[in-house]
């Protein structure tokens, strides 16, 4: 029975953590302590804000949005307006529920989307828990649905738009954005991004950062490179900088 309730009505339990300058990070699925504990407890992303100011964000791979919320509790007197990109249908709920928030609405935007080729209007999503879904099957037993791609000339809050700051933590999708995207990135100032060793692109951290240099990118910082858990390959995070963007 308790399994049952977990597993099916988590949500229901209103498990709610207080975060500083009076926000609360509220945990609606039963896997969401693992994206927490990332963001707020390992402070995973600490080391890799540029200290300027941020205002808009660009939250690619939200999960749960708590990078977002992170921000916004760290810097309580800046009004952050972010706009967050995920396709799960897991973090469906929780994503609602935060752009609902008073302290949030109208500044959180919540699109369930993917980033991938926007040519396709649709592409599959393999939903996995713990932080791992992608556009990749890793076994012959994943199960994938469809989900809109993310769209540039048709959302309105992405057309034209810029920001100070976009995350990037795409599970193996980052060449996706920087082939499909590079619109957005050459109209913001910093990117964070994770990237992993599988991306489509095949070579890796030094291909990314080939093409960040070639469209006027500057990695300022990154991590040393390490093991993926449940996969082959590698994981890293790193800040760049758009060196020809204005204001």
């Amino acid at each position: 029975m308790l399994a049952h309730l977990r597993l099916d009505y988590f949500h229901e339990f209103h498990h709610s953590i207080p975060l500083s300058n009076n926000y609360w990070a509220h945990l609606w699925e039963n896997d969401a302590y693992d994206s927490f504990s990332e963001i707020f407890i390992q402070q995973e992303y600490a080391d890799f804000i540029p200290d300027e100011p941020i205002t808009n964000i660009l939250d690619l791979g939200a999960h749960y949005g708590y990078f977002s919320l992170w921000i916004q509790s760290k810097r309580p007197h800046v009004e952050i307006h972010s706009i967050m990109v995920e396709p799960s249908q897991r973090c469906q709920r929780s994503l609602q529920k935060m752009a609902q928030y008073p302290k949030l609405e109208g500044r959180f935007q919540y699109l369930q989307a993917a980033v991938g080729d926007p040519k396709e209007e649709r592409t599959p999503f393999f939903e996995r828990p713990f932080m791992a879904g992608s556009l990749f099957s890793s076994s012959s037993e994943d199960c994938s649905y469809e989900v809109k791609t993310l769209p540039l000339t048709s959302e309105p809050s992405l057309k034209d738009q810029s920001f100070d700051l976009i995350k990037c933590d795409l599970e193996g999708a980052e060449w996706e954005f920087i082939t499909h995207y590079s619109s957005l990135l050459k109209n913001s100032k910093f990117l964070v991004m994770e990237w992993h060793s599988w991306h489509s692109g095949g070579g890796g951290f030094s291909q990314i950062e080939k093409r960040l240099t070639e469209i006027g990118c500057k990695i300022l910082k990154s991590s040393p490179s390490q093991k993926a858990v449940g996969r082959d390959g590698e994981v890293g995070l790193f800040l760049a900088q758009n060196l020809n963007y204005q204001n």
